[in-house]
């Protein structure tokens, strides 16, 4: 039987915190060496996470990081989606597409104006299915680990999800950190 759970940072325990990172390296095999150790992805670690059970393993989450951003002139607290992930034996079952739909249900709960994520783009299918809207090439400024601003990486796409924000808006993105 599969319980989906809302779980905040300061109630993450210790084996809950091992298997999601258990099922990171699974998912993100080249990245075995960082989630190996830590779910925080280039120093952002999640505020609270969605995680679907199964067995009392972890078969499918989100981490949200909480993040207030600057677009153009204007600051937006959003929900930012890292570390999605469903176990290669439980895709095509709808997971992902149920832990997206808690953590955006949550976040409108939890007042954020808007979710935003970044990914590949051969996975904005999988994010637009519930809900998610491809955000025009407008430039993403992120800081990176020596403190310098750079533009997200080229090979990644930028996705809302519309909550207080019906529409982002336009201008310069600024991460005010670096990406999740």
């Amino acid at each position: 039987m599969m319980k989906t759970t809302v779980i905040d940072e300061t109630e993450m325990s210790p084996e809950l915190d091992q298997s999601i990172r258990d099922g990171l390296c699974v998912c993100f095999s080249p990245d075995v060496e960082v989630f190996s150790k830590t779910r925080t992805w280039h120093g952002s670690a999640p505020a609270w996470s969605v995680v679907m059970e199964m067995d009392g393993k972890v078969v499918a989450h989100v981490g949200i990081v909480d993040r207030k951003i600057r677009v153009g002139d204007r600051f937006l607290r959003v929900a930012g989606i890292q570390n999605v992930f469903v176990l290669p034996e439980e895709r095509g079952k709808g997971l992902c597409d149920a832990v997206m739909d808690t953590a955006m249900v949550e976040a409108a709960k939890r007042r954020f104006d808007a979710g935003l994520l970044f990914c590949v783009p051969e996975l904005e299918k999988v994010y637009a299915r519930v809900g998610w809207k491809l955000m025009p090439k407008e430039d993403v400024v992120r800081i990176d680990d020596n403190g310098a601003e750079q533009k997200l990486p080229a090979k990644n796409i930028a996705m809302f999800f519309p909550l207080k924000v019906k529409k982002f808006p336009p201008g310069t993105i600024h991460l005010r950190g670096n990406d999740w």
